[in-house]
């Protein structure tokens, strides 16, 4: 009997001709695997379905609404150790995408949380600052978009949308205006105008777990449209919801041909780093048991005085074992025994097991110090040149991921706030690098020795040396009028 699932013309995806009796496509399994279930998959030797990395991502049911129905045309899969075989390289480190479920799953293992922490806390730990484009000051709106920041809890739901792209690979943050699914208006743009976002409108910055989220329709039949292979509309748990309302957090974005197969995410962290993290893994409980029996105690005896009576040899050995330790003694027939200790090297155990925890560091690309907080050892050893790339690296991260939905927060702040954009206050990410007051001091007294030799030599003006240092940002004089002379 034919059943009913949704339809949506608008969605196209891309077709690809697989070989002569092999389907395309193939139902996925629902829900969690049980534990250990990864494991057993992952160890199949059954080879994966032809094109499973470009299959479109199944959403939960109750994420797409249920409001058009068309006759569906699915097959069932042709074999069991097929389906096995796609859920081998789900569950495992290919190239396939491992489901949401799976990395909710390692989102559990610290090794994990802790990559995916140290970038989010790190590219929210300073945070922003706001200042004013040319000669004007407008402290007392800088002041009211501060506290609009802080009433909004802007810098946690950043840092929440770094976990999710850390965790899942992408992070939608729904910009809530009072629109409700029963009243309607949510397929509707959100424009960054008065018209759409008067003021006082602006109730809360909502962030959303991507399980919850699929894509309605999509371009793709040409490459010139601003909607090829970019969502229009996403549903979420069964509300169809306009895409500019929704702030897309992605920093290791996919091919287009992929992104059906992702959710139209991204690629996690996790599945990236999950090799490295089993590699570790392995290393980490080799050497555990290698450490728990490094050594075997060997007893040399006469076998045979024993061949009447093997209970008695046993009964031996094991009263040995049991009583074993430094204070305890074990009486030897000195003609025909002999007790020997043999034990394994155990030089360079160390070395190896901290190669495979710096493996971890090197795809996510963090010190060893912040990602365990083990400082370096040796003579003259020093994090310091490492952390400060990281910080590059983290700033990059601010400018790539950060600065665009930000840019929108703020524009959506000063409607709020204002009912216009005032294109004259901007921000800019602090940096992550702070010197300490003695050295912060010398360099502000350096600048102002360059400020009064370029007055002298005609080269600046006092007007220009004064407004240079109400627009520095480390100095202590950051704000001051620029445009006001003192009178001495």
């Amino acid at each position: 009997m034919p059943h009913t699932r949704t339809f949506q013309p608008d969605r196209r995806e891309p077709t690809l001709t697989p070989p002569l009796g092999q389907h395309l496509r193939k139902p996925a399994a629902n829900g969690v695997l049980p534990n250990g279930m990864a494991d057993a998959l992952c160890s199949s030797n059954a080879p994966s379905p032809p094109h499973a990395q470009f299959r479109p991502y199944q959403p939960p049911k109750g994420v797409r609404g249920d409001n058009r129905t068309h006759l569906a045309f699915d097959s069932v899969a042709s074999s069991q150790p097929a389906t096995l075989a796609w859920l081998r390289n789900a569950a495992g480190e290919g190239t396939v995408f491992p489901g949401y479920p799976h990395l909710a799953e390692l989102a559990q293992r610290a090794e994990y949380r802790h990559m995916v922490e140290v970038i989010a806390t790190e590219a929210t730990r300073e945070w922003i600052v706001f200042r004013t484009r040319g000669a004007t000051t407008k402290q007392a709106r800088i002041a009211e978009i501060e506290a609009e920041f802080t009433r909004l809890n802007v810098r946690d739901v950043l840092r929440r949308m770094a976990e999710y792209d850390g965790y899942y690979g992408m992070g939608l943050l729904y910009v809530d205006t009072g629109l409700s699914q029963t009243t309607g208006g949510r397929e509707a743009p959100l424009l960054l105008k008065p018209e759409t976002v008067s003021k006082g409108t602006l109730r809360a910055l909502v962030p959303i777990d991507p399980v919850w989220t699929t894509p309605d329709s999509y371009g793709t039949t040409d490459p010139l449209s601003p909607d090829f292979y970019q969502p229009t509309h996403w549903w979420v748990q069964g509300s169809l919801i306009h895409s500019t309302r929704l702030l897309r957090f992605v920093s290791r974005d996919v091919p287009d041909i992929l992104k059906p197969a992702y959710n139209f995410g991204g690629l996690s962290l996790s599945q990236m780093a999950q090799p490295y993290v089993n590699n570790w893994l392995r290393t980490r409980q080799s050497v555990s048991d290698l450490l728990n029996a490094f050594s075997i105690v060997a007893l040399s005896t006469d076998m045979a005085a024993y061949a009447q009576d093997p209970e008695g040899l046993l009964s031996r050995v094991e009263a040995f074992n049991r009583f074993r330790s430094n204070r305890g003694t074990f009486v030897l027939d000195k003609e025909r025994e002999k007790l020997d200790l043999l034990a394994a090297p155990l030089s360079g155990l160390d070395r190896l097991q901290a190669q495979a925890q710096e493996q971890m560091c090197s795809v996510a690309q963090e010190p060893l110090v912040k990602f365990t907080g083990i400082t370096p050892s040796g003579l003259n050893a020093s994090a310091e040149g490492e952390i400060r790339v990281f910080y590059d690296r983290i700033h990059a991260f601010q400018e790539n991921v950060f600065r665009t939905p930000l840019t929108t927060i703020l524009h959506l702040i000063m409607l709020n706030l204002w009912g216009e954009i005032d294109p004259d206050i901007t921000f800019s990410f602090a940096s992550l690098w702070q010197m300490d007051e003695a050295t912060q001091a010398n360099v502000q007294k350096t600048r102002t020795e360059i400020d009064a030799q370029n007055i002298r030599a005609g080269i600046v003006t006092p007007q220009e040396a004064r407004s240079r240092t109400a627009h520095d940002l480390h100095s202590p004089y950051d704000g001051i009028p620029a445009n006001r002379t003192p009178n001495f």
